[in-house]
């Protein structure tokens, strides 16, 4: 994300985090929204929706797969699906 006028540069976190909530109160969201959750939304459903873990980590810009799984949670009914795909013949 870059400012509005010129001269163009990056935002500050605290300017990203200000817009995040902007966004929220206008979706009438009552919670605080704040990067981090949005950034574990992204990881969770794009593992979930089928992306693999590489992926997911060069999208979130990690160096090791670790700590993307920090971030994407599988969830149970995906972890049924697995299972039935992958164990059960």
């Amino acid at each position: 994300m870059v400012t509005e006028r010129k001269p163009y540069r990056r935002l500050s976190k605290r300017a990203i985090q200000r817009e995040i909530g902007i966004i929220a109160q206008k979706a009438g969201i009552q919670e605080k929204v704040i990067p981090h959750v949005l950034r574990n939304t992204f990881a969770t459903l794009t593992l979930n929706n089928g992306a693999e873990l590489v992926a997911i980590q060069e999208l979130l810009g990690h160096s090791a797969p670790d700590k993307t799984l920090r971030y994407a949670k599988i969830t149970h009914e995906r972890k049924r699906e697995q299972h039935k795909k992958y164990l059960i013949q």
